[in-house]
């Protein structure tokens, strides 16, 4: 399941970005201040959960939540690429998934990854377990 969210995240992703852009399933590391930045858009699984509604039982479905941010050479060009992803995900209209944004708050995630904030958002992602 995890491996055919991700394909399907980066099929959707992919002509909405610049040529060129790479899409990254990587963890954040504390590298990422020091390197070279390549133009891509990063999607890091941080958790899986059990996807029940309120007053729901087992529903054989799974919530992942993905950490979405971007890297480029001028933060004005993350921004750009940042824009690309979310409105590739608020039109994603007809696609498979069933997403949206999450209340997760991503400076909290960046703190608990010993790493600075960065501009980003927390996208969910529910799919059948099945």
């Amino acid at each position: 399941m995890i491996a055919q969210v991700d394909e399907a995240l980066c099929r959707l992703l992919r002509p909405r970005l610049p040529a060129g852009t790479q899409i990254r399933l990587d963890p954040p590391k504390p590298a990422w201040q020091t390197e070279s930045p390549v133009r891509s858009v990063e999607l890091f699984l941080f958790a899986l959960s059990d996807a029940v509604g309120e007053g729901e039982e087992g529903t054989g479905r799974c919530a992942l939540s993905y950490l979405v941010t971007a890297r480029a050479g001028a933060v004005r060009e993350e921004h750009d690429l940042l824009d690309a992803a979310l409105r590739a995900v608020l039109d994603a209209d007809g696609t498979p998934l069933r997403m949206r944004l999450a209340k997760t708050d991503p400076a909290q995630l960046w703190c608990s990854l010993g790493m600075p904030a960065r501009a980003g958002f927390v996208l969910l992602v529910t799919a059948d377990a099945g």
